[in-house]
């Protein structure tokens, strides 16, 4: 198993407005995944949906382990899913079995700190796992600039009137 990657950046938005951008279903799919229901509360489920590159969907349902507003978030991934494995149907969910997740790698930590810009947002996160054997370092690097990208993101959205 490779070791997580942390990542920090200046955002210029407030703590409150970033935990509002980590947390809420609708922002999370602006700069995170593609689609997103969260429950942004201790215990709330979240359910995150791609599509790769390739046009297929996949999802991951995560819950909330630390919420502290607007300081610190522990995000846990339950497992991966594909579309067809994930049922959802209006607003009633089913619970999908999942075996417990490992701690480190199925982790995605937020630390956020009022900075002289707005806040500070430190990301601690598994490396991505690749379909084909990578050294550990070329998995942290995609992980890292995929990270890079993420923050470039929520800057934006942070800069746009309304936030």
């Amino acid at each position: 198993m490779s070791r997580p990657v942390i990542i920090r950046s200046p955002l210029p938005g407030t703590p409150e407005q970033v935990f509002d951008l980590l947390t809420a279903g609708d922002r999370l799919a602006q700069w995170f995944c593609d689609a997103c229901d969260s429950d942004a509360r201790l215990g709330g489920e979240v359910h995150a949906s791609w599509v790769d590159e390739d046009g297929e969907p996949w999802d991951r349902v995560g819950i909330w382990t630390e919420f502290d507003a607007p300081h610190r978030l522990t995000l846990r991934w339950l497992a991966v899913q594909t579309a067809a494995d994930l049922a959802v149907t209006g607003d009633q969910h089913i619970a999908i079995d999942a075996p417990p997740a490992e701690p480190e790698a199925d982790e995605l930590k937020f630390a956020i700190a009022p900075h002289p810009r707005g806040a500070m947002l430190t990301v601690l996160s598994p490396t991505l796992v690749a379909e084909t054997p990578m050294r550990a370092e070329v998995l942290e690097d995609v992980t890292q600039k995929g990270w890079q990208q993420c923050f470039q993101l929520l800057e934006q959205l942070l800069a746009q009137s309304g936030l």
